[in-house]
């Protein structure tokens, strides 16, 4: 009879112990509805919790009713009031259709056992995600690696593009940091890229930051935790074009006798140089803000960026020939200026090298 009575009280400590280790939890939803996924590919979805119950929250088990479904959890403890996550990555094969799949999780809850559902369908009458994102970046498809502003004016604030990119892989990436040039600032949607789920990346333009007028192109860095490629080459390209106050009154004319100049044949090595004269044939002076070349075997040299109405000023053209071609080699330049309706004029110096 003791020992009937000693096993009967343990039984009911165990028991006690037991539920009084229970917790609650609260799921935001229980379904969801996938939609149309192509076939042979993968879709995602996050499941959030909270534990409302007193208790640490601990999933010991979370399993899918088919290999075709695979369940991501922390099997951490959860503190009471706290949030939680369980990822689901679905995988449409051929054989598949209408699909509805459901996913178990047993916890230190009462009741025990908790139920997820997904469903969709599978079909093959759009793209793939391979087939719509064709740029690969380590693990990343994206659409575009360039983005083009094309025209954009000094007093502008912002100018506003987007690419978009998708990742076909199982490991979650992480979009730590983009390093750009000051008037450039980027920002990646999520910034936390869960396995076979798509993104943007939003990029803004400050022309009124950019302190050289013209054609520029930029190199962005994207620093994510991609293992197989961390830092990702992005590319953004604008022409900044001075703006002009219509109240104010301008009236700068550049003027050049000549646009091109060419110096016949050369031996390679040589250096050659031209002088072009630029005009202003306007009433008001003309700023010369910006010659821009195509390469570094093009050096140019101003006499005056301030030309005066009806006076001149000097550009020196020095070209290198030294690793050019054999044949014809044409080395354009450009003026930009504060002619309101030529802000922008192209030049050009060429040999034939021997």
């Amino acid at each position: 009879r003791a020992f009937t009575t000693i096993l009967s009280l343990l039984l009911v400590s165990s028991l006690f112990s037991q539920k009084n280790s229970t917790t609650s939890i609260k799921f935001d939803e229980e379904e969801f509805d996938f939609g149309e996924i192509k076939i042979n590919a993968k879709a995602s979805h996050i499941f959030n919790f909270t534990n409302t119950g007193k208790k640490p929250l601990i999933l010991k088990k979370v399993t899918a009713s088919c290999g075709c479904t695979q369940p991501h959890w922390d099997s951490l403890p959860i503190a009471p009031g706290k949030k939680g996550k369980i990822i689901v990555i679905f995988e449409c094969f051929p054989l598949e259709k209408k699909f509805s799949k459901t996913i178990t999780i047993e916890s230190n809850t009462d009741p025990v056992i908790h139920y997820l559902d997904i469903k969709g369908y599978c079909i093959d009458i759009y793209k793939s995600q391979k087939e719509k994102y064709t740029l690969p970046s380590g693990s990343l498809l994206l659409d575009h690696t360039h983005i083009d502003f094309d025209k954009v004016y000094s007093n502008e604030t912002l100018s506003r593009r987007q690419m978009n990119f998708f990742n076909y892989s199982d490991d979650t990436i992480t979009v730590f940091e983009f390093k750009t040039p000051i008037y450039i600032q980027c920002a990646a949607s999520p910034n936390i890229i869960l396995p076979y789920s798509e993104g943007k990346i939003f990029i803004n333009y400050n022309p009124s930051l950019n302190p050289v007028l013209g054609f520029r192109l930029d190199r962005l860095i994207m620093h994510t935790n991609d293992g197989n490629m961390q830092d990702k080459s992005l590319f953004v390209s604008a022409e900044v074009m001075e703006y002009f106050d219509t109240l104010k009154q301008n009236n700068a004319v550049i003027y050049l006798k000549e646009t091109n100049f060419e110096f016949g044949k050369v031996k390679p090595g040589e250096l050659k140089t031209h002088t072009f004269e630029i005009r202003n044939n306007g009433t008001d002076t003309l700023f010369i803000r910006n010659i821009r070349t195509s390469c570094g075997c093009t050096i140019a040299k101003l006499s005056n960026d301030k030309i005066a109405p009806k006076k001149t000023a000097r550009l020196k053209i020095d070209y290198n020939t030294a690793g050019a071609i054999k044949g014809i080699n044409n080395k354009p330049l450009t003026i930009i200026s504060t002619d309101r309706k030529h802000p922008v004029l192209n030049i050009g110096v060429s040999v034939v090298v021997e």
